[in-house]
């Protein structure tokens, strides 16, 4: 079971139930929300009406187990519903619900769904859902599906633990997807008696009819397009300058030909990632190898030995940016928090130990800055920009970049292009800032996060920073790169 639920499994385990909880129990996909939903409107869609509107249903209904970090954990949503009963939903496994339920004689709902509907859909889910590995083709995810191997197990013993559950204890109703299809007004009325709820006919027909399926997925309380793990829309994005450079450069070159480019099309399908691989999009060398233009721009994060020796080969132009250390570490930090394709990065001290022993994706800062640097003294055809340069002076850097891709431009074109590549508009502008590729969190932090040089000096400790001065000295006694952490 993936650490979504296993990081805060202690207090799943030990979770207190009370006598008129209501937990819906489901397999991934079996009609958990429709469920939910229901028996949120049977409780509440008279009394508090405007539940419906103004908080999502994950909140309303939350899966004890869930442990996303971009909102509460499971248990700490069930512990402060302000609700009787309280609603709370679960896709574990019947064994590993909290026994407290079982010792307070709460009430249960279980759906089930058939297998191979529900294989179908959990399919879709996984493709959507950005804390899931990429389930791979149809064939290969069906195969994982009849081998059990999904985060909740095999499906078959799923419906079927349940199903024995059911026959011990009274408190447990099981419901089957098909049955709410053929008849929801009949199926409500089921829900209605196992729970004791008095409603009238006219209650139970709005009911039936607001929790159609149509209805429901154009709700935005309903269909979980507010919760930053799906692919919907999420992120914010700025770090170390390249996307600052890929924007310089594609207005250098395509600015005054094809200006509905800015407008039209996300930076990172203008300029892709070569080594990206998003589910979400086409992988970074298939969007570079498709590139309409000429030149084609493209960015990479890897160290330089990692880069495709073609580049070097064809003579390619390279312009690599470097920016400070500290700087760096504290913006790689909240980008991590942000971005939902990565760990858990931990708290700040946590993650500048990782951050000082290399242990991050793309290797040792120190490696990655003095192996580009190394680079630049046999490589001809390689310009060294610095953030702080970029920062301080952006006009001077933009006449820096012209001079070395051999561009004529206008003092006039300069000035247009270095006005609007200022932090602050394009951290407004949807087509640089990435709030359109769906991995990211601009609740915890937006991609584009301050751009200022010395930010380091509001998140180091004394302590921190006189361990980093010690390795960086250490790191860097053999180069003859030097940074500014200030300017």
């Amino acid at each position: 079971m993936i650490n979504y639920f296993t990081d805060n499994w202690e207090k799943v385990k030990n979770f207190q139930a009370r006598p008129d909880d209501i937990l819906i129990a489901t397999y991934p996909k079996a009609g958990t929300t429709w469920v939910s939903y229901i028996l949120d409107l049977l409780y509440f869609g008279n009394t508090d009406p405007e539940r419906q509107t103004s908080q999502p249903i994950y909140m309303r209904v939350p899966f004890l187990e869930s442990c996303f970090k971009v909102m509460p954990p499971g248990t700490e949503l069930a512990d402060n519903l302000p609700t009787s009963p309280r609603l709370i939903k679960t896709h574990l496994p019947v064994q590993f619900v909290p026994k407290s339920f079982w010792e307070q004689n709460s009430r249960v709902v279980y759906v089930a769904r058939n297998g191979k509907d529900n294989a179908v859909s959990y399919f879709h889910f996984d493709r959507m859902n950005m804390v899931q590995p990429e389930p791979g083709d149809w064939n290969t995810f069906l195969h994982k599906f009849m081998d059990g191997k999904n985060v909740f197990g095999p499906w078959y013993d799923h419906v079927n633990g349940w199903w024995e559950k059911k026959q011990t204890y009274s408190n447990l109703l099981y419901l089957f997807y098909e049955d709410l299809v053929e008849d929801t007004g009949r199926e409500v009325e089921r829900l209605c008696s196992f729970l004791g709820l008095s409603t009238s006919v006219e209650e139970r027909e709005k009911i039936t009819k607001g929790v159609q399926f149509d209805s429901m997925k154009q709700n935005k309380m309903t269909n979980y397009s507010t919760i930053p793990v799906m692919d919907f829309k999420i992120s914010p994005f700025m770090r170390k300058g390249t996307t600052w450079v890929s924007y310089i450069l594609d207005l250098l070159y395509f600015g005054n030909d094809a200006p509905e480019r800015q407008t039209s099309q996300p930076i990172y399908m203008r300029v892709p990632f070569l080594e990206s691989c998003f589910k979400v999009i086409p992988s970074g060398t298939e969007l570079a190898d498709n590139l309409p233009t000429s030149p084609r721009l493209i960015k990479t994060h890897l160290p330089v030995q990692l880069v495709p020796k073609s580049f070097w080969e064809q003579n390619s132009r390279v312009v690599y940016v470097a920016r400070n250390a500290k700087d760096n570490a504290v913006s790689y930090f909240h980008f991590d928090r942000m971005n939902m394709g990565e760990p858990e990065p931990g708290d700040w001290n946590t993650y500048l130990q990782n951050f000082i022993e290399g242990k991050k994706v793309f290797g040792s800062w120190f490696d990655h800055v003095n192996g580009w640097w190394e680079k630049k003294q046999t490589y001809s055809n390689l310009l060294y920009l610095f953030y702080e340069d970029l920062v301080e002076d952006t006009g001077r850097e933009v006449e820096r970049l012209c001079s070395f891709l051999g561009l004529s431009t206008s003092v006039e074109e300069r000035e247009k292009i270095t006005k609007g590549v200022q932090f602050d508009s394009m951290k407004q502008n949807k087509m640089t800032n990435y709030s359109t590729i769906p991995v990211m969190d601009f609740k915890i932090s937006p991609f584009m996060r301050k751009g200022k040089v010395g930010d380091w000096k509001n998140h180091f400790t004394v302590a921190q920073n006189e361990q980093f001065d010690e390795v960086y000295k250490q790191k860097m006694k053999n180069t003859t790169v030097k940074f500014r952490t200030e300017i």
